[in-house]
């Protein structure tokens, strides 16, 4: 397969494309796994459970799941091909150029081919953020309709203003009889002077509560930025005991894969019940038997008649 690390970025990247109905632009997109986890589904079809693939992963440990999945199906078909997961997760272009490489030149030697009825856009649809990924790097998700040109009617030409007809009161006013007194002005009333006082007294006491309410506000804002700080210290010291036992976890995985090939004597049943642990997911409940045997079944769904209250409380 030597001759498959000449293969060039567009060349690969036009392989992938077409056959999986994609839009990758560049190689460092290829880094979740998750094109890798579709394509040897479809070199070995039934190997990978697509519903657990993560199409919408964006940390290290979601990379990881991914490539996780990869592996089980690479040993259940004993694919010779040890998977540098620590290196393809970094997204560096040359590593993943010549994993990318070896996918290609492997599904070639392989001899499948991609049947009329398959169709990939479905299959990713049904894993985590498949949807989604579609949308954004799909042939048929990135194809836009062509919008249609909207008519918008001729605005109708206002009538001209007509001069207003003089009112009655106009014309009453210019045939008041002279030598007659006019009312007084209205802010000259006495009942105008209380009501002008009595709205200076509403405002007063909306200016009061406006301020309460500015002072409340502001204490909330405190509270919050204060329960916001505590937040993301409790979830920073979660993130730092996840990334401490993962690490662990993948230091164990690395040390037992090197011993599966270089076959340093470990039994290779004992390895197998290990790798059953590892890579048993959150959908499988794993059980140890007091003989050393892991047995790995599907979590059942519990149902609400579970939780029966016997008082009906």
């Amino acid at each position: 397969m030597d001759g498959a690390y000449f293969v060039g970025r567009k060349e690969l990247l036009d392989f992938f494309n077409t056959l999986l109905d994609t839009e990758f632009t560049k190689i460092e997109q290829t880094a979740s796994g998750a094109m890798a986890c579709q394509l040897t589904s479809l070199i070995f079809p039934g190997s990978i459970p697509m519903s657990k693939v993560n199409w919408d992963a964006k940390s290290d440990y979601e990379f990881v799941q991914n490539y996780k999945l990869l592996q089980t199906a690479f040993n259940k078909h004993k694919v010779q091909r040890y998977v540098d997961v620590d290196k393809l997760i970094r997204a560096k272009y040359q590593d993943n150029l010549e994993f990318c490489q070896w996918l290609k030149a492997f599904y070639e030697q392989s001899g499948a081919t991609r049947a009329d009825d398959y169709d990939p856009v479905a299959v990713r649809a049904k894993g985590k953020g498949g949807s989604r990924f579609n949308s954004t790097m799909s042939r048929k998700g990135t194809k836009k309709p062509i919008a249609s040109r909207k008519v918008v009617p001729a605005t109708k030409p206002r009538p001209a203003a007509t001069k207003a007809a003089p009112t009655s009161s106009s014309s009453s006013s210019s045939t008041r009889p002279s030598g007659t007194r006019p009312g007084r002005p209205l802010r000259d009333r006495p009942d105008n002077q209380n009501t002008t006082a009595s709205n200076a007294a509403e405002v007063e006491a909306l200016y009061e509560k406006n301020q309460e309410l500015t002072t409340r506000v502001t204490e909330l804002e405190d509270s919050l930025l204060a329960l916001e700080e505590e937040r993301d210290m409790a979830v920073l010291e979660i993130e730092k005991e996840r990334d401490f036992y993962f690490t662990k976890l993948r230091d164990v995985e690395v040390l037992l894969q090197i011993h599966q090939e270089k076959d340093t004597g470990i039994p290779h049943d004992v390895l197998d019940q290990v790798f059953k642990v590892l890579y048993a997911t959150a959908e499988e409940d794993v059980q140890v038997t007091e003989e050393g045997i892991v047995h790995t079944t599907p979590v059942a769904d519990i149902s609400t008649e579970d939780f029966h209250d016997p008082e009906g409380v």
